[in-house]
């Protein structure tokens, strides 16, 4: 796995997170507010300026090469004149780290991060860490790997991956936004970018769905280059002669498609470009291909949306993939809101399609008013600190996990409760051995009552004492993990309000599968000690057999009287006798119960490992809770 920072509360101040879009870059800081609680932690996110010249803080996704020094963005497109082309459009899927387009990836990176911290002067080496995102249809572990060991090759200190479209769904959660009303109850992150279309889906009841698509809008990108561009004959001579230009054609075509969208649907627009803006001055082709002038209009966008349609069917397949979506991945999820994001979300059938597909009314799709831009760096800064604060506030409860899982103390606890519940339960055996003597016994004779409860407590220990061991450990188990649950909240509550744990022992408590293994060592070390010689059930029957004569000897003085009732109303009188003992009966069982066990030392020590065991786990689950999930 990637050798990926860790954020340290002694080095860190800053999270930056780097959008790396297939179309344009953006980047954003956050300050760790480490020591400060939630309610007064600010949470400001703040656009770098990539281009600091400019005040940009979105540039195009391009790089070109000069003298082996690679300059990016819109000063890529001033050196098209001093080598063979730039290059945009390069974002793919890794597949090794060597490769060409990784290569070329790992450079921009580079160049990108270079970028960021000449511009802003609150970074300084070792003093922030960076988080970036992937596609939401980048899932294999292998393509992940190979991301993060791309970013670190390019010198980048990263402490993160996350989705894009996780990252914008945080982000629209932010008042900045005011997105969360919907997403507490359901919603979509829509985020349309150059080269993929991906989806969030999130409600306080569901885990996030993610899934993408290779919908991007690159798509009529490419309808503009093939049926408005090459439509000229010379520019086909041209691209057929000179390939390495198709990028700086393909740019040309992406400043059109942004330019229509910008505009008023019912307006024209009318643009182009001569040959000789993307040419190299001193190439022989120069001459040639300088006249050359590339006119590119429409009436309206109707008849740029009709084209694409007529070519990729563009609409049609971002249609289907909303219906698979809501089909497929979020089969039966209510959906109350779709939040905009990326760039090419702006396009005008945009929101109209998805209000229709989602049965929603148009306002339900809300566009990213701001910048869609930059919502995916903003929500990378934002996840990033939020992942920063709430990972070290898991260390810090784990520190805190010894004192509020103490296994001697949870152990004497848990014994006190076993021997309270095997008496209980015993001496319910007796009771109602007791009332069937009484109903159907033959006499009046103090042995058959012996002989019969001696009988059943030896069933009851075959039969039911399993199940009285299980239902009172499982009760345990859930008490003690309720106040380990509240302790944690008290610090939880602090940092981060809203990630409290809501359940204790969800994953054991809930699972019984879970639950029986925590408890296999337990009992079968009960077990082992009630079948020893030492039985321990046995003392039960011995004392409660032992007390019976003397509890019921005071009838030799009485036997006169006896002589008068009936065997029943006998039986029924020493059974009175007996129950009016009860609190004798019971304390002595459950004492020597309770002695027996804590002086048990292999009991001790399974059930002592068997506690731990099942609270580490409990609150390890629990605690992953607290971390937002980013991947």
């Amino acid at each position: 796995m990637a050798n990926l920072i860790v954020p340290n509360k002694s080095e860190h101040k800053y999270v930056v997170g780097i959008d790396f879009g297939h179309g344009e870059t953006s980047a954003a800081i956050c300050e760790l507010e480490w020591d400060k609680s939630a309610a007064h932690r600010l949470a400001e996110v703040t656009d770098i300026d990539i281009d600091y010249n400019a005040r940009k803080k979105v540039i195009p996704s391009a790089i070109c090469r000069v003298n082996d020094r690679p300059s990016i963005g819109d000063e890529a497109f001033e050196h098209i004149t001093d080598n063979e082309g730039i290059r945009i459009g390069f974002k793919k899927c890794p597949q090794s780290l060597d490769g060409e387009a990784e290569s070329l990836m790992c450079d921009y990176m580079d160049a990108v991060y270079s970028r960021i911290v000449e511009n802003d002067d609150r970074l300084r080496c070792g003093n922030h860490v960076v988080y970036i995102a992937r596609p939401s249809n980048w899932t294999d572990k292998t393509v992940k790997e190979l991301y993060c060991q791309m970013a670190l090759k390019a010198g980048i200190p990263l402490a993160g991956l996350m989705s894009e479209s996780r990252a914008a769904i945080f982000y629209a959660k932010t008042p900045r936004v005011n997105f969360a009303n919907e997403i507490n109850r359901g919603a979509i992150v829509f985020d349309l970018g150059s080269s993929t279309l991906d989806f969030t889906y999130l409600s306080d009841d569901d885990k996030p769905v993610d899934f993408g698509y290779n919908l991007g809008a690159s798509t009529i990108e490419d309808v503009i280059y093939e049926r408005m561009i090459l439509k000229l004959p010379e520019v086909q001579d041209f691209v057929n002669k000179h390939p390495e230009y198709k990028d700086a054609l393909l740019f040309r075509a992406r400043k059109f498609k942004e330019e229509a969208y910008s505009r008023n649907s019912e307006i024209r627009t009318f643009s182009g470009f001569p040959l000789s803006s993307i040419l190299t001055e001193n190439a022989s082709l120069f001459d040639e291909y300088a006249n050359v002038y590339v006119p590119l209009r429409i009436a309206n966008l109707q008849e740029l949306n009709d084209l694409v349609e007529e070519e990729k069917s563009y609409q049609k397949e971002l249609r289907k993939a909303l219906v698979d979506f809501q089909e497929n991945h979020i089969t039966g999820k209510k959906v109350n809101g779709v939040f905009l994001t990326g760039g090419a979300s702006r396009m005008n059938f945009i929101r109209p399609l998805i209000a229709e597909v989602m049965g929603l009314p148009i306002e339900k799709v809300k566009p990213d008013k701001d910048s869609p831009s930059l919502t995916i760096s903003r929500g990378i800064a934002l996840l990033g600190a939020t992942d920063a604060i709430t990972a070290h506030l898991v260390t810090e409860l784990k520190s805190n996990h010894s004192s509020f899982v103490n296994s001697d103390v949870m152990f004497g606890k848990l014994v006190k409760n076993l021997s309270d519940s095997l008496a209980d339960a015993a001496w319910k055996q007796v009771e109602a051995t007791c009332k069937r003597w009484i109903q159907n016994g033959s006499g009046r004779d103090d042995d058959e009552l012996r002989y019969w409860i001696e009988s059943d407590l030896k069933s009851f220990q075959t039969r039911k004492l399993k199940g009285v061991v299980e239902d009172t450990v499982r009760k345990f188990l859930v008490s003690e993990g309720e106040v380990i649950r509240k302790k944690t909240n008290e610090i939880i509550s602090n940092y981060a309000p809203g990630r409290e744990i809501t359940v204790s022992g969800s994953v054991s408590v809930g699972d019984m599968s879970a639950v029986n293994k925590s408890l296999e060592s337990m009992s079968a070390t009960i077990s082992k000690i009630l079948d020893s010689n030492s039985n321990t059930l046995y003392s039960i029957v011995k004392e409660l057999l032992n007390l019976i004569p003397i509890i019921l000897s005071y009838y030799v003085l009485k036997r006169v009287y006896t002589l008068f009732k009936d065997d029943k109303e006998v039986r029924k009188e020493k059974v009175r006798i007996l129950f009016d003992n009860r609190l004798e009966v019971y304390g002595k069982v459950r004492n020597q119960l309770n002695e027996q066990l804590s002086q048990d030392r292999k009991f001790k020590e399974s059930l002592t490992s068997s506690l731990s065991r099942y609270f580490n786990n409990m609150l390890e689950s629990n605690l992953q809770k607290v971390i937002i999930p980013i991947e």
